[in-house]
């Protein structure tokens, strides 16, 4: 069996709350490593 999760905090921006309470300080790095 599989589950799958997708994370969608940066897909919706402004309509997350989550995207609300992140600088872009703190994505840079996890974006950096989804390289």
């Amino acid at each position: 069996m599989t589950i799958a999760i997708t994370d969608v905090v940066l897909r919706d921006a402004h309509q997350s709350l989550f995207a609300t309470r992140l600088r872009l300080d703190d994505m840079l790095p996890d974006c950096r490593s989804a390289r």
